[in-house]
């Protein structure tokens, strides 16, 4: 399935690498001809799992909501690297040592997380893999809760993957790479309406995920062990870039909803359910976009939630952060340049072509004359 799944995803990407040119308004839009950029960014990383249990006749409301499970791995800020070559994007993030930039003493959840992305002028792609293991865990009811997340399942393995096409409806205007990827100049504020289409995959899995305390709560779920779901999502929002002297400020907001295919697991069996779920995104970013500097600050968020008869989940995957990174690049010319270059080409055309006639009008007058000469 993984196999599958990334040869699909090569295929989308070399395909939107294909179909993402277009002309920009070069009023609004710097582009590059050849481009090699480095970005380098701390970054905290949230991540929340919850499942919740409904429609049990043999308890009111407020105790199904009191045992709401609630997952947390334990990220400290981690470090992390992008690069952009001629237009491709890939980004990946990682930790020096285990206890990097942590002063809790807490037990940490492993971590990794690889992104790539396509941003062109009607179009992108973007892709992921994120994989957390050994969270932490709470409900309301449970008092032995502090400050340090006391609950801890060092089995618990939550992971996902996907990959989003975004179509950019004012693009020759709107840079959605230098509002987020910050590897094109937006010279003049824009915005611009946008529609994603998504594939996503996730899974949160463990030996037994529903603690004993909350576990005649879950009623056929109490020997859950994993929760795994695939879905089709489609998005719509709108992003912006407001640009003053390179400075900028940039956001974006979507919203929308999909049909998912979840399976749950047990010790005996498994079943199937489809759902419908409800999905939105938040991303804003704040700095400085210079021809060959750029640094700034960013915070992205993705939920959604989705409900069958007798669970409900919920998920959140958030960040936020600081950059600064560096380019090498060749800018391409604007059509007001290349319009002036071809003027001034068909002008040199054109007087090398009178010289020409006027040098060969001047050899024949002067062979003439030369001829007169002669004969007298």
């Amino acid at each position: 399935m993984l196999k599958r799944a990334a040869f699909i995803l090569l295929l989308l990407s070399c395909s939107f690498r294909m179909m993402a040119g277009g002309d920009t308004d070069t009023n609004y839009v710097q582009t590059f001809k050849n481009l090699f950029a480095i970005k380098l960014f701390l970054i905290d990383n949230g991540f929340t799992y919850s499942l919740s249990p409904k429609n049990n006749p043999l308890f009111t409301a407020g105790e199904l909501k009191d045992a709401k499970l609630v997952y947390n791995p334990y990220i400290p800020a981690t470090a992390g690297v992008s690069l952009n070559i001629k237009g491709i994007g890939a980004s990946y993030v990682f930790k020096f040592t285990n206890d990097y930039l942590d002063t809790t003493g807490q037990a940490k959840s492993a971590f990794k997380q690889f992104q790539m992305n396509i941003y062109g002028t009607k179009f992108g792609f973007e892709s992921y893999y994120q994989d957390y293991q050994r969270f932490y865990y709470h409900y309301k009811g449970d008092d032995s809760l502090s400050a340090n997340l006391k609950n801890y399942n060092s089995d618990i393995r939550a992971y996902q993957f996907g990959a989003s096409a975004i179509m950019i409806f004012n693009g020759k205007r709107f840079s959605y790479n230098a509002a987020f990827n910050q590897t094109v100049l937006q010279k003049k504020s824009a915005g611009s309406w946008m529609l994603a289409f998504c594939l996503k995959f996730n899974e949160l899995n463990a030996h037994d995920l529903i603690p004993d305390y909350v576990k005649p709560y879950y009623g056929i779920y109490t020997g859950l062990q994993r929760n795994r779901n695939y879905a089709f999502l489609i998005q719509t929002g709108y992003a912006f870039n407001l640009t003053k002297s390179n400075f900028y400020f940039s956001g974006a907001l979507l919203g929308g909803a999909g049909i998912q295919n979840q399976t749950y697991s047990f010790p005996a069996g498994k079943f199937y359910r489809i759902a419908f779920p409800l999905v939105g995104r938040a991303k804003t970013s704040l700095g400085y976009n210079g021809k060959i500097f750029f640094t700034g600050v960013f915070a992205n968020a993705d939920v959604s939630q989705s409900s069958i008869r007798a669970i409900r989940t919920q998920q959140m995957v958030s960040s936020y952060g600081v950059y600064v990174g560096f380019r090498a690049v060749q800018f391409t010319k604007s059509k007001g340049q290349l319009k002036a270059e071809a003027r001034r080409k068909k002008e040199a055309e054109i007087a090398a072509k009178k010289k020409a006639e006027d040098d060969k009008k001047a050899a024949a007058k002067a062979a003439k004359e030369a001829k007169k000469k002669k004969k007298k």
